[in-house]
């Protein structure tokens, strides 16, 4: 755990920092919503991040999703694996075409 937890950092503060990438979503970052409430249960701040890619493209997405070495694209929250996951067509296509409302640029590590 000790390691999810330094390595979610890292990627976290990489990707706040790169210029195609949007938000970065990662309760460890003082400015997220939910720090205060994480930062009062857990120890550390974990290895799941979110973010967006500048300009909210799908093509995009599924570009850096697929260009991964070590992430893998699959829908899975519960395994050791390190995945990478499209929401806006993986897990939510169908609340996605509900709200009629997309983030299509949205992924999760």
């Amino acid at each position: 755990m000790e390691r999810h937890c330094y390595n979610g950092r890292k990627i976290a503060e990489f990707l706040k920092t790169h210029p195609r990438v949007d938000k970065v979503y990662w309760p460890g970052f003082p400015d997220h919503p939910n720090h205060d409430v994480a930062k009062k249960q857990m120890k550390d701040f974990g290895g799941m991040i979110s973010f967006t890619i500048k300009g909210n493209r799908m093509e995009e997405a599924f570009k850096v999703a697929s260009s991964l070495k070590i992430f893998s694209l699959a829908e899975s929250l519960g395994g050791v694996e390190s995945l990478i996951g499209h929401p806006a067509s993986m897990t939510h296509a169908s609340i996605q075409k509900q709200k009629g409302k997309s983030r299509e640029s949205l992924i999760h590590y």
